[in-house]
């Protein structure tokens, strides 16, 4: 049975269309499957809370919809997914981002936060200061805009993800869209566990002493999105009453990892585009250490992780014919 007819079988009454798209599909069915036994076993536990299904289904359709408006602005009459496709595909991702909350919330409880210390004294004497110290010399000036760049990293890459689940179905697409499913699961959950840190912004409330008190002081200079949403998820640690903000995990950055997750799947889907996804992947990068979200290695443990990602996500979508752009 190939991986359109396995779809199928999912739900036998329907008539679905996936025309090439089962590879992917089937994938991020299973992935989705693993973050659900995952995420049981967590709240059976007492150590994780029950997914905003309703609210991170709100946010894919709002995000689909936006992709579809600016396909039709941008390309008008292009050809596209069919809507079998997309309405499986929203849900599937509608339902992974709702258990990666909790996921993320119960890593603490699963694996203390233990590399916050070796990584700031390690980056400390490699670079000679604190790497947000430098990233604040050089671009301080811009924290500001900087602070509301980053803040809207969640609807940018939403949008970025269903503008490529739109295209119709390629080996290309299908690496890129299994590459973003491995990426929330193996970078996210597992490698975020096994690495288990807070980030700087978090550091001196979690182990006291006052080693980030200056960039706490610096973020107090209109750096309102971050620290609100710092304060948010330090309050869902704190009381143990998580709500729709809560979680804190550092290595490896996925912000960094989708970032760069962008830019490889651009230079597939949108060869043109890449340079910007490039830039932009480096601007998160930059921005995630300057605002205090991450040591610098997390950046880099996210960009290696997704090139792994990115690699086994080949051998699933079927290397033959891979590198073609659509």
């Amino acid at each position: 049975m190939n991986a359109d007819a396995r779809v199928q079988a999912l739900v036998p009454s329907a008539r679905i269309d996936l025309a090439g798209e089962g590879r992917w599909l089937t994938t991020l069915a299973a992935l989705t499957s693993i973050e659900f036994a995952w995420w049981i076993t967590c709240w059976a536990a007492g150590i994780a809370p029950a997914p905003h299904l309703a609210t991170y289904s709100a946010l894919a359709v709002a995000a689909l919809c936006g992709a579809l408006l600016l396909r039709s602005a941008l390309r008008p009459g292009a050809k596209r997914a069919s809507w079998s496709v997309l309405v499986i595909g929203t849900m599937l991702v509608a339902l992974g981002a709702s258990l990666f909350l909790p996921l993320k919330y119960a890593i603490p409880h699963e694996v203390p936060f233990w590399l916050d210390a070796p990584l700031a004294v390690g980056e400390r004497q490699l670079f000679g200061a604190d790497p947000w110290l430098i990233a604040d010399r050089l671009f301080g000036w811009a924290l500001v805009p900087i602070d509301r760049v980053y803040g809207l990293w969640l609807p940018t890459q939403s949008l970025v993800l269903f503008s490529v689940m739109l295209l119709p179905a390629s080996p290309a697409k299908s690496r890129a869209l299994i590459a973003y499913g491995l990426a929330w699961l193996l970078l996210g959950a597992v490698a975020a566990v096994l690495c288990a840190s807070a980030g700087p912004i978090f550091y001196d409330r979690l182990l006291g002493g006052h080693d980030f008190a200056a960039l706490d002081a610096k973020l107090q200079d209109g750096a309102w999105m971050v620290r609100l949403e710092a304060d948010a998820m330090w309050a869902s640690f704190a009381t143990g009453r998580p709500s729709l903000v809560a979680g804190m995990s550092a290595m490896p950055s996925l912000h960094v990892a989708i970032s760069f997750w962008i830019w490889l799947a651009a230079r597939r889907l949108a060869p043109r585009l890449a340079p910007i996804a490039l830039a932009y992947a480096i601007f998160i990068w930059l921005a995630s250490v300057q605002l205090g979200w991450h040591y610098a290695s997390d950046g880099l443990g996210g960009v290696l992780g997704m090139a792994a990602v990115w690699w086994l996500a080949g051998l699933l979508a079927g290397r033959h014919n891979i590198a073609a752009p659509d």
